[in-house]
């Protein structure tokens, strides 16, 4: 057998052995059999696992099978995060910003909660926006690869970090227009915001990249809304202000 090849099917076999400990230390998890998953995701997370790196993190933050370590949790949020998961990178954000486990700086909370929302992860999306009152500018487009790796249910619902931490969730949003650039689309924001500001009152506007081959649309949503009675009626309210225009959308996204 050629070296080259040989190589290959190592390679091969090493990912396979630790997909299953994942799998493995997963379902110790969620029986609560916590002092295994422990040992056996910290093997997994020491060879550079970011998905078992997070829950070291977890488990360290709420002392399953440890004593309660901050620290300790921040740091291996803090390896998952510079690898580039998105989930880590999120709650690196949030313990900057809360000083948990680390001493309070906004400036870097606010550099991973970007990274983490450039990545697709839309929590942090919505977390920068109540921290700014800035726009929220979303690419459909790309790739959220990371989010289907992630099957790991957490048994404690009590928690801050719980499974919807850790996926995307889907929302109900209101379409109102769509244009050809960012520009157009924050300018017809403003202009629908200058006629009638009560009706758009508390309400985060949302500018949405799409492509569709060759041409990019930017299309302007409101939300979220977590029911679709209650998008159907800010719809209803708005059609009512705005009989010229196309009309207000209700959809279903993340």
């Amino acid at each position: 057998m050629r070296p080259r090849i040989f190589c290959f099917l190592l390679a091969i076999a090493a990912s396979t052995a630790v997909m299953a400990d994942f799998d493995s230390a997963s379902n110790a998890y969620k029986s609560q059999n916590y002092a295994v998953a422990f040992e056996e995701f910290s093997e997994l997370a020491k060879a550079g696992d970011p998905r078992a790196q997070t829950v070291l993190a977890i488990m360290y933050k709420y002392g399953e099978s440890v004593e309660v370590d901050l620290t300790q949790s921040y740091d291996w949020y803090m390896k998952a995060a510079k690898s580039g998961y998105p989930p880590a990178q999120y709650n690196i954000g949030i313990m900057l910003l809360n000083g948990t486990g680390v001493e309070q700086n906004e400036n870097a909370a606010e550099r991973w909660l970007r990274k983490a929302a450039t990545s697709g992860f839309e929590r942090a999306n919505h977390k920068l926006a109540e921290l700014k009152g800035s726009k929220l500018i979303l690419h459909d487009e790309e790739p959220v690869a990371w989010s289907h790796n992630w099957n790991l249910r957490l048994p404690n619902t009590i928690r801050e970090e719980s499974a919807n931490d850790l996926m995307q969730l889907l929302v109900y949003r209101v379409q109102i227009g769509a244009m050809s650039t960012l520009n157009g689309a924050e300018k017809l924001w403003q202009q629908l915001f200058a006629k009638n500001g009560d009706l758009f009152q508390g309400q985060q506007p949302i500018f949405r990249e799409s492509r569709s081959g060759d041409r990019t649309v930017y299309r302007v949503q409101l939300g979220p809304f977590d029911e679709k009675a209650e998008a159907d009626r800010w719809c209803e309210a708005y059609n009512l202000h705005f009989t010229n225009r196309s009309g207000c959308l209700v959809i279903q996204t993340n």
